[in-house]
């Protein structure tokens, strides 16, 4: 008998007891592949972590070698061979070392990704690493060649940094104490200038540049804008960021701003005097007689001449007792052909002793053959000015040069300078002052060497440090 709205209850059980089994079923599914993903994503960041480990590992290995290459490698001629252990770790570097100092390389790079000041040419030093690291999931160090072990080469590139385009460089004196040290005159700089040591260097109002740049400055100096081409006030090219080289803005930097490539002394491979003794050159002294048809000559009491149109010229090492000191361009005919003469060195170092003090360098005509001058006085006579004069009198006089002064103030004797355009192909570096005519009628233009030739070889370098890893 059944009665009004009755239902069968065992149907409406086993729904819902098939319903509770999906349920069970879908959910314990579910959980399974819910903890199968955390499983998976805990074994994926487990992964990430030994590969940050692993990374770490490789980026303080290969920071061991960049600064073992900066303190073994950058000025050594003799192969080293080096084997570090990364502190609290089994890593490995080895490095081989190089076979000769970078300044004297005469190995120019081919097909290589140029950056910084290696626009243009240059020479290098290869240095050859081995990088082994461990995992931490790993055992001892795999000493076969696979992912924990491979080769890299490191290149020291070097070059002189007038002919990358620094085109004025203002270095920091050996000694800045009671200095007044100055950049002035109608000077139009083409290219980049660098300028050491703001705090104790004086900047003309007329001085423009394309750019510059202020390294190793300090925080509480307060630094002047300058102008540039367009007569516009434009910032240095490295701000905002304090500017440094690769060690402090202190003592004990890698490189402080100090010029010394001159003559360093003998066994500093980036002495330019070093590199001339290992060329054809010339020995003058300007207290005694020179005269051998060589295109310079002295005439015992100071004054040195030199012929820069001579074909028979070669590099000259003047060894002081210079009052004065006069270079002689080309005529028109010899002018037009002067960029098949040889590149040659003028050095004049009076800085082991000298009975004159140089006080006048004067440069005659015009010159298109590629030329170094190199000046260094005696450090006790640094004080006292040599006055300096372009005296051609055409109105665009043309002077193809890069001078280097050391402790040497440059003045331009301004009643012996003619009026007109002075362009400089080349540049200039000193660590003294540098001080042009204020006169709008006497330009001084800085243009960059564009076809620099054998000047590569005798122009002081710089160098920096590239790296590659090597293809199987």
């Amino acid at each position: 008998m059944r009665f009004k709205e009755y239902k069968d209850r065992s149907r409406v059980s086993g729904a819902t007891i098939l319903m509770g089994l999906m349920v069970m079923a879908f959910g314990t599914i579910g959980l399974t592949a819910w903890v199968s993903i955390l499983s998976a994503r805990s074994e994926q960041v487990r992964n990430y972590e030994f590969q940050i480990s692993h990374r770490i590992s490789k980026l303080n290995t290969e920071s061991i070698i960049k600064q073992s290459i900066y303190n073994n490698c950058l000025n050594s001629d003799k192969r080293t061979f080096k084997l570090y252990r990364v502190p609290n770790k089994n890593d490995v570097a080895i490095v081989r070392g190089t076979s000769g100092s970078t300044f004297l390389s005469k190995v120019s790079p081919e097909k290589y990704l140029r950056i910084g000041q290696g626009n243009g040419g240059g020479f290098q030093s290869s240095v050859l690493a081995s990088i082994f690291t461990k995992r931490r999931n790993s055992g001892n160090i795999n000493l076969v060649e696979g992912p924990n072990h491979f080769l890299k080469n490191y290149y020291l590139r070097s070059r002189s940094p007038i002919l990358s385009g620094d085109l004025l460089v203002m270095h920091r004196p050996i000694n800045s104490w009671n200095l007044n040290r100055k950049l002035s005159g109608n000077i139009h700089v083409y290219g980049n200038s660098m300028l050491w040591n703001l705090s104790e260097l004086k900047i003309g109002d007329k001085i423009r540049t394309a750019s510059y740049a202020i390294p190793g400055i300090s925080n509480d100096v307060s630094v002047k804008p300058l102008k540039n081409l367009q007569d516009e006030f434009i910032a240095p090219l490295n701000f905002p960021i304090k500017a440094h080289t690769t060690g402090i803005d202190a003592e004990g930097s890698s490189y402080s701003g100090v010029l010394d490539v001159i003559d360093p002394g003998k066994f500093a491979s980036w002495s330019v005097k070093s590199a001339v003794e290992e060329l054809a050159n010339v020995r003058v002294n300007g207290s005694a007689v020179y005269n051998r048809g060589r295109g310079v000559m002295s005439d015992g009491s100071g004054i040195v001449n030199v012929d820069l149109g001579s074909p028979f010229l070669t590099n000259v090492i003047i060894g002081g007792n210079v009052k004065e000191l006069h270079f002689n361009g080309q005529s028109g005919f010899v002018f037009s052909r002067a960029d098949q003469l040889p590149a040659v060195v003028i050095i004049m170092d009076d800085s082991s002793g000298s009975s004159f003090n140089l006080s006048k360098i004067f440069f005659h005509g015009k010159n298109m053959r590629r030329l170094v001058v190199c000046v260094k006085k005696r450090i006790d006579l640094a004080m006292y000015p040599v006055d300096y004069a372009f005296t051609d009198k055409s109105g665009n006089t043309v002077w193809r040069m890069i001078l280097i002064a050391e402790n040497t103030h440059l003045v331009a004797a301004n009643d012996d300078i003619a009026f007109g355009d002075f362009n400089l192909i080349g540049g200039i570096s000193t660590d003294r002052s540098f001080e042009w005519s204020n006169n709008i009628e006497k330009q001084l233009v800085i243009k960059r060497e564009a076809s620099p030739g054998f000047l590569e070889y005798l122009a002081p370098r710089t160098a920096w440090l590239e790296s590659f890893r090597k293809k199987k």
